[in-house]
């Protein structure tokens, strides 16, 4: 089992299904959704780098709540597609990249090193999954999930604790990237 995506399973789902529900009776796209979700996290982002650490948490939530109302819609809808798949997976990427520079910008003499190692344990373990999944196997191992990267983000901002935040996803990320890359040899070389 997967533990990084509990945030989402107890506390985002049971609340972002009804709201999608209530979409799917209107004319709201899961794609406007996922363009509106990636919009209140690059303010999140921005609010971080301006140092309004709460502005930028309570942003960054509601964006992240939006992010499963775009897929739960899209169910909701019948509407799932590749190109949605891909459109959100993309956007992730970029929100996830737009919180962590935020959250260095708003001291970036003290934190551009932690903020880089935050992006690159961000990237390697989303890449780690994604090259799995091209593979053919789904590497669902490790807890530097981005359920978790953003709550870390989230708390991080609403703390007023960047540091704090940007170590922790830099160490989880960089721990999980290397997990997923020795589980995935592993199962590869048992499909021999």
């Amino acid at each position: 089992m997967e533990v990084g995506y509990l945030l989402t399973r107890y506390a985002y789902r049971p609340m972002s299904e009804p709201v999608a529900s209530g979409l799917a009776r209107t004319t709201v796209t899961p794609a406007q959704v996922t363009y509106a979700s990636a919009a209140l996290s690059f303010g999140g982002g921005i609010a971080f780098a301006l140092r309004r650490f709460g502005l930028g948490a309570g942003l960054t939530l509601l964006g992240s709540f939006a992010d499963c109302v775009d897929g739960d819609l899209a169910r909701a809808t019948d509407s799932t597609s590749k190109a949605g798949s891909y459109l959100d997976h993309v956007f992730d990427r970029w929100t996830d990249s737009a919180l962590i520079i935020g959250l260095t910008f708003s001291d970036v003499d003290d934190l551009a090193s932690l903020g880089f190692a935050a992006l690159v344990g961000t990237y390697m373990t989303s890449y780690t999954r994604t090259k799995a999944q091209a593979l053919g196997t789904d590497c669902q191992v490790g807890i530097g999930s981005r359920d978790t990267r953003m709550l870390i983000l989230v708390a991080a901002g609403a703390t007023g604790r960047p540091r704090v935040g940007l170590l922790t996803v830099a160490a989880l990320g960089l721990g999980t990237a290397v997990h997923r890359m020795v589980w995935t040899i592993r199962h590869l070389g048992a499909e021999r």
